[in-house]
């Protein structure tokens, strides 16, 4: 299976300068030569139009305040009604943006684009074509089409009520030639449904090959709407597998990335970016964005943030600063299972609320947002039954662990361990082929990723790329998908840049020098210590020794600007949570005897202890002691790198969510060497660090629980 295949589908265009460029834009004039039916500037007229000298205020100022637009780029938006109506207007005041910034010596001279979105209907005109020769290399054009003739023009209608779609397809060939890589906005609501499917595959045919489709956001949906956009979006997928469309032809719909349950961090976003932008009317007032204009909403008058005389108001900013998924959303919303990708517009929301508030969320196209996930999950299904290959939405599941996670093969009794561990029954069992290809059918119906421990000698693993191995490098397992690991001594046979180094009581007291030999191969290793439950304080102290040489060497590579990284103390810089150990929860082990286990100790230790069965699934009573939510000791702990071993856990507290003392001792003294070993860095200048550790008078948590 060739995962490096080339996917197109579902990937829009890369976006200038995303998340660094400040978005200001100018409303030039509230005139359109359309009436687009589902337009939300719903107060277009012919009067308001923005002078030059609005212009140049508002140029003035936005240049001057570094203190709130300080963005490294900025793109500057011209938008209408139809920006290229006042083309005059838009080429003097780019020119003045041009000097302004080159006079000031503003760092935005050489990180800036002009950017427009156009109905299309001007755009071979020879005023758009000269101010497009003059710009190019900074400027950017969407052209919206919509689909078909027959979609178009139900929807982009001229002032008279007849169709654009002739005026505007005509300049489509001009444009790509301009703007290759061009994608368009089409925009769908209930009347046009039934036309998506032969839509989208129109752009295609014209030569668009990137369609940013989406819906409105407004109260326009109908009881059966989203049947009808499922079906449409199934035999557009179709479609795309029948004709090899997925290579280089792309829709929103599509994304892979998109219908999965929220994360902690997804919920603390906002979807829309409505305050982060500028806005200026045509009368010099700001906004937050262009949806809070007058003629911009039904049943609210605009809100303004500021003037091009008084500047912005940051008070007025706050809120939409402030604001978030989880402060705007209906419980029904947080706790969807398909909730990601959802979108919404703050000005909508604003405008459909019941009281003057942007904290109350507008979700009209719920149903018509979990139709997309239903058909969005389609494609990618059909697309690996149909191709073979290996889908992006897979992909993206395994590299964000929205998978169920991981089965650990332990293919034979005789595996070199990887963690706290170790067969000391002298049991010989081998998986046969049969658990092993049953295994393998479980973790694609499930969607787990199977992860070998050791190596079966009669399967071929080398026709493809599916398996990882965490192996001994003596035992002959191909480097390419392997994590080597050096059972208390370093072996030399392989290299890798990550490796695993078990250590128990005996080779405790060579643990540096073990430590700098593999380094000289990898460049990250990742320190399991064995039967801590049997450390004394000799071991303990020995420990303390062993870390202190390699803070002493560790800090000497950074100096060097190695960067080498030990699990016990370099790990915890870069966490801001506690990482908890994997096992139960998304980390499951297949024994030889074909039965599910928490982890490999679990099954070495008492084969009946098993979770489950590749018949029966994974059934674990009382799961959610295995989280650290679950886990008062630890919730007040701050090593967020500690292993929190399950087995160790219950082997010696009896309970899954409580550590030992002699785990926490440990855990503690990795944290305080690692904090000696940041200062030792932070004092060579050669590192900076968000994770900064601070002095702490305990060494087991308990303590701090008590004292709570």
């Amino acid at each position: 299976m060739d995962n490096n295949i080339e996917v197109k589908m579902g990937k829009m265009p890369t976006v200038w300068n995303a998340g660094t460029a400040k978005t200001i834009t100018f409303c030039v004039t509230e005139d359109c030569n359309l009436r687009c039916k589902y337009c939300y500037f719903v107060g277009k007229n012919s009067k308001k139009k923005m002078d030059f000298e609005t212009a140049k205020k508002a140029i003035d100022y936005i240049l001057s305040d570094r203190e709130y637009l300080k963005e490294p780029s900025v793109i500057w938006e011209f938008i209408g009604g139809e920006p290229f109506l006042e083309i005059d207007l838009v080429d003097k005041i780019c020119n003045y943006i041009k000097l302004q910034m080159f006079l000031l010596d503003h760092p935005w001279f050489n990180s800036y684009r002009f950017n427009f979105s156009t109905n299309g209907l001007l755009y071979s005109t020879p005023k758009v074509q000269s101010f497009i020769q003059k710009n190019k290399g900074h400027l950017s054009i969407g052209i919206s089409v919509d689909g078909n003739k027959v979609k178009h023009d139900l929807q982009r209608v001229k002032p008279d009520g007849s169709g654009s779609y002739d005026d505007v397809i005509k300049n489509v060939p001009l444009w790509l030639e301009q703007f290759p890589s061009a994608a368009t906005k089409s925009t769908f609501a209930h009347d046009d449904l039934p036309h998506l499917k032969d839509s989208i595959i129109d752009l295609w045919n014209v030569g668009i090959k990137s369609v940013v489709a989406n819906v409105v956001f407004e109260d326009v949906w109908m009881e059966g709407d989203d049947e009808i956009m499922e079906q449409q979006l199934r035999e557009l997928a179709d479609y795309v597998l029948a004709n090899d469309m997925w290579k280089d032809h792309s829709v929103r719909f599509f994304d892979p990335t998109i219908g999965y349950a929220l994360t902690e961090e997804d919920m603390e976003r906002n979807y829309c970016g409505a305050g982060k932008m500028l806005a200026i009317d045509c009368e010099g007032n700001f906004y937050p964005c262009v949806r809070f204009y007058d003629f911009s909403l039904n049943n609210r008058k605009g809100l303004s943030v500021g003037d091009i005389y008084n500047g912005i108001n940051q008070d007025k900013l706050r809120p939409f600063l402030g604001l978030n998924l989880k402060s705007q959303s209906k419980r029904e919303c947080i706790e969807c299972e398909v909730a990601s990708g959802c979108a919404w517009c703050q000005g909508n929301n604003y405008d459909s609320a019941d009281s003057d508030t942007i904290y109350q969320r507008s979700t009209y196209i719920c149903k018509i947002h979990k139709a997309i996930i239903r058909a969005n999950k389609y494609f990618w299904e059909r697309f690996e039954q149909v191709t073979g290959f290996t889908s992006e939405r897979t992909k993206y599941e395994i590299q964000t662990k929205q998978l169920a996670s991981y089965l650990l093969f332990i293919t034979s009794d005789n595996i070199t361990p990887h963690c706290s561990y170790r067969n000391i029954k002298g049991t010989d069992n081998i998986m046969s082929r049969g658990v092993f290809e049953k295994g393998i059918e479980f973790c694609k119906e499930k969607g787990i990723i199977p992860v070998m421990l050791g190596k079966l000698h009669n399967i071929d693993f080398d026709k493809n790329n599916d398996y990882l191995f965490i192996d001994s490098p003596s035992n002959g397992v191909s480097l390419r998908n392997m994590i080597p690991v050096h059972d208390n001594a370093v072996n030399e046979q392989l290299t890798s840049e990550n490796s695993i180094l078990l250590v128990n009581n005996s080779s405790l007291f060579n643990l540096y020098s073990l430590a700098k030999q593999l380094f000289q191969h990898s460049s990250r290793i990742n320190i399991i210590l064995e039967d801590i439950e049997k450390w004394n304080d000799t071991e303990i102290e020995e420990y303390k020794n062993q870390l202190n040489q390699l803070v002493a060497f560790l800090a000497e590579s950074y100096d060097r600007e190695s960067r080498l990284e030990l699990n016990v103390l370099t790990d915890i810089w870069d966490l801001k949570s506690t990482r908890n150990c994997g096992a139960g929860i998304n980390t499951f082990s297949l024994a030889p005897n074909g039965k599910i286990y928490i982890c490999p100790a679990f099954y070495f230790d008492n084969p009946d202890n098993h979770i489950g069965t590749l018949v029966d699934g994974i059934k674990i009573k009382n799961s959610q002691l295995l989280q650290v939510e679950n886990a008062p000791i630890c919730l007040v702990c701050d090593v967020y790198n500690c292993r929190q071993c399950k087995y160790l856990n219950k082997k010696l507290t009896n309970e899954f969510n409580t550590p030992s003392k002699i785990q926490c001792v440990i855990s503690h003294i990795e944290r305080n060497k690692s904090m000696e070993l940041q200062n030792l860095i932070m004092k060579q200048e050669s590192e900076t660090f968000d994770n900064i550790l601070k002095t702490i008078d305990y060494i087991d948590p308990l303590y701090n629980l008590l004292k709570k």
